[in-house]
């Protein structure tokens, strides 16, 4: 029996980000992460990827980044924990004696009970072994079918679009990108992905994969139509690790592994973040979904802090996410509208469109923003912001910091900001204030 202070199942954001704050501490603990995968691969950069014009070994995560810190690093899968002997074992016969573990077993991809799916046409978008096989398929391939229209799916459509391929997106949805995004945007994105050539079918359902002579597909819809293709990639959501925390008894939802504000599970010294873990919003104090390399971080953060004796708590996941199509970019923070409605809450939005430059300086385009206030406290709950280039990134994080921050309409109406000539808005035309502005006429 092998003792450790701490040991971490999962080599992810989570795990690394615990590592690296343990090591900087100093204190010199006995640190052993365990994992399965043999390499890790950044996941959000898969799409990015496929095209093959860097070597595989740039989208992977290097085993350093563990062992450089001061961790054992374990290739090896748990098999079982006995959390009232802080004991574990794993299937390499391994056992290992814990005074904290944590739980980062992070999620994998959903792969729908559809007849025909287990082919080897058929890839989702995960691992570094999948990432070698949309290569493979894409080298040879002249037309593929992505199952799914959320971020994922829609940047391996635009990835294997660009790389001459035919494409072809179904989602079983009424819209593309439907949880994270305004409505007001999508159609901004339909006309881009439209003016590419991409075909979108939404509400509609793959019911079989039928496999020809030809090593081909016919992907079956629910509308008794039929798309041929070369390969499928599926992008239909994921599921959550948390088959091993239920073994040994401790509390699920599903949401993940439950966990209180410090991060700790319903077992004694027994941490959880990333994907597997329960989420809670910052705005509506209830559970939610948010599978984001960046909420990993987040939450890792704290479990550290416990683990060392900081008596730190989490406020709660805003969810900050951003993507690219083509030359275009959008994202946003804490809640859209209707996710405000759907909770309850009574919102008064405001909308604008600025340009991103002074009007006499060339090549001006316009930034679209979308920002949601409660009603009764006037605070911002949410923003989605839209525009070409790579800003909005930088124009989501603001929304995401002015909302942990509880910032009101008149906080934002009264924010001092910059302006430049090739840089920014003219002077009066922030795109947060004319949103808020625009907010404030309705009420």
């Amino acid at each position: 029996m092998e003792k450790r202070d701490v040991v971490i199942i999962g080599g992810g954001p989570a795990g690394r980000t615990i590592v690296h704050m343990l090591h900087a501490s100093g204190r010199n603990m006995s640190v052993t992460v365990i994992k399965d995968e043999e390499i890790n691969v950044n996941r959000c950069a898969v799409p990015f990827g496929i095209n093959g014009k860097k070597p595989i070994e740039k989208y992977q995560i290097s085993n350093t980044l563990v062992t450089d810190f001061g961790a054992e690093l374990v290739i090896d899968r748990v098999q079982h924990i006995d959390t009232k002997k802080k004991q574990l074992r794993t299937e390499k016969g391994k056992d290992y004696e814990y005074r904290h573990l944590v739980l980062s077993t992070g999620s994998r991809p959903l792969i729908p009970p559809i007849p025909g799916i287990d082919a080897e046409a058929i890839i989702p978008v995960r691992s570094s072994i999948d990432l070698s096989a949309l290569r493979r398929l894409s080298a040879k391939g002249k037309k593929a079918v992505v199952v799914g229209g959320g971020y994922i799916g829609i940047e391996v459509a635009v990835a294997l679009r660009q790389m001459g391929i035919a494409v072809t997106i179904v989602e079983m949805l009424p819209e593309i990108l439907m949880t994270t995004t305004e409505p007001e945007f999508i159609k901004h994105v339909e006309n881009q992905l439209s003016k590419n050539d991409l075909q979108v079918l939404t509400n509609e359902k793959v019911v079989e994969f039928d496999h020809t002579s030809d090593d081909g597909v016919n992907v079956k819809l629910g509308n008794g139509n039929s798309l041929y293709t070369d390969f499928v990639v599926l992008s239909a959501g994921v599921i959550l690790n948390t088959e091993l925390a239920e073994d040994a008894g401790i509390k699920t939802s599903r949401f993940g592994i439950c966990v209180n504000d410090h991060m700790q599970t319903s077992a004694d010294n027994v941490y959880s973040c990333g994907d597997c873990a329960e989420k809670y919003s910052f705005v509506t104090e209830k559970p939610t979904r948010g599978e984001f390399g960046t909420n990993a971080v987040f939450m890792a953060k704290i479990v550290a802090q416990n683990i060392l004796g900081n008596k730190k708590k989490f406020p709660g996941v805003i969810n900050a996410n951003v993507t690219s199509i083509y030359d275009l970019s959008l994202g946003s923070a804490g809640l859209t509208e209707q996710m405000a409605k759907d909770a309850g809450i009574d919102v008064v939005t405001g909308s604008s469109e600025v340009l991103d430059k002074y009007p006499m300086m060339g090549e001006v385009d316009s930034i679209h923003t979308k920002l949601v206030f409660n009603r009764k406290d006037y605070k911002l709950i949410g923003g989605s912001v839209m525009r070409k280039g790579n800003c909005t990134a930088q124009n989501v994080d603001f929304i995401s910091f002015a909302i942990q921050m509880g910032a009101t309409m008149d906080d934002l109406m009264s924010y001092q900001y910059c302006t430049h000539p090739e840089l920014a808005a003219k002077p009066s035309d922030n795109s947060y204030v004319f949103a808020t502005r625009d907010a404030l006429s309705r009420l």
